[in-house]
């Protein structure tokens, strides 16, 4: 790529002034301002395998998370688990002082007393029983009461075992809120001091182990019918600006988000190494078959530098001599990150076109 500099003669800017020709604007040939500077390249041809620019976002593996709410009503006495750290399966995440622990706690002991009253109840029956002096009616009918009163007892004993309370009576009614996966906290939304409802609809904490995360693309609705499953992405993140991750599209939504008029776009990747944080802005760029009349091979291709887009037409800026400049039309096949591929026709490989500062020349050109 090499530098040029321009020097207008004094008659060419005093030409500029007066009336134009129609016929020589439809090609404007000139030199440029003395004070500007401009970069060149050269048609080339090359692979016409195309990309598509998608912005999205790097977020957890929904397939892999689990979001832990309350089980019990309360006050938090204290938190333990802060956001982003890594905890083990059954490590406490949060102590809630509840009142339903109580009241787990008091129907146990009172199904444990009851148990115990069924249990003489019948033994007082079945010595009667054996003397004589009870039916066989109320022999069965204590021993039905004993089988109920057992019932109830495991029942509520399996319940305060849930709930983290103590059969012995001397527990304090706190509830731990408990890790049921090993990850790490993604999400937070508890403090020390708040009260909760056992019907709170938001977690207390979500756990995802982050091996692999998702990254979610937006593909507006004039790109969707570019877009496959299982079509290869590089994928790029602000953070790690000179690493390239490489995915494929997993899922492609069926339907569009309501609000942000996309359609969404699911790349799974692996995250071993754990570079890639949930929340990260990312830039997918997809790869597309070429689709232009040439149907595969090699093409023409600018810089889309170069390209200036006026009046829904496409330009170039030719170099067709020392210090001489040409408009010329095109028409644009295929649009990348850093090339445009287009038909030919108006230019051939090798030929020098302006890429720094084409829109500033093109203006100059055709004032």
């Amino acid at each position: 790529m090499k530098k040029v500099m321009f020097i207008v003669a004094t008659a060419v800017v005093l030409g500029a002034c007066g009336r134009k020709n129609p016929e020589t604007e439809k090609v404007p040939t000139s030199t440029a301002d003395s004070t500007s500077s401009y970069l060149t390249d050269s048609v080339r041809r090359m692979n016409p395998e195309a990309e598509l620019t998608l912005n999205g976002t790097v977020t957890f593996d929904q397939d892999n998370v689990v979001r832990v709410f309350p089980l019990v009503s309360g006050n938090v006495q204290k938190t333990t688990a802060s956001l982003g750290a890594y905890v083990q399966k059954g490590q406490d995440l949060a102590l809630i002082r509840s009142g339903d622990i109580s009241t787990y706690t008091n129907d146990y002991q009172a199904d444990k007393s009851d148990l115990e009253v069924a249990e003489q109840q019948l033994k007082n029956v079945s010595a009667q029983y054996k003397s004589g002096f009870a039916s066989e009616t109320d022999f069965l009918t204590a021993k039905n009461n004993v089988k109920k009163a057992q019932d109830e007892l495991s029942k509520s004993s399996n319940i305060l075992r849930v709930y983290g309370g103590s059969t012995a009576g001397t527990g304090q009614p706190s509830f731990a809120v408990k890790a049921p996966i090993a990850g790490y906290i993604v999400e937070k939304n508890v403090n020390t001091g708040q009260d909760l409802r056992s019907d709170n609809q938001n977690p207390l904490y979500t756990i995802s182990s982050l091996q692999q995360i998702w990254v979610m693309a937006n593909v507006y609705e004039q790109d969707i019918p570019e877009i496959k499953q299982g079509q290869s992405v590089d994928i790029q993140v602000l953070a790690y600006p000179d690493k390239t991750f490489k995915g494929v599209i997993s899922n492609v939504s069926s339907v569009l988000d309501e609000q942000a008029r996309v359609l969404k776009v699911r790349i799974v990747l692996d995250n071993k190494d754990g570079l890639l944080k949930p929340d990260m802005f990312a830039t997918i760029h997809v790869h597309l078959p070429h689709t232009g009349e040439s149907g595969g091979g090699e093409a023409l291709a600018v810089s889309q530098k170069a390209v200036v887009f006026d009046r829904d037409h496409y330009y170039v800026i030719v170099q067709t001599g020392k210090d001489k400049y040409e408009v010329r039309e095109v028409k644009v096949l295929r649009n990348t990150t850093r090339y445009a591929f287009i038909e030919g026709g108006n230019l051939k490989p090798g030929d020098t076109i302006v890429t720094e500062g084409s829109l500033l020349l093109y203006n100059d050109l055709t004032d």
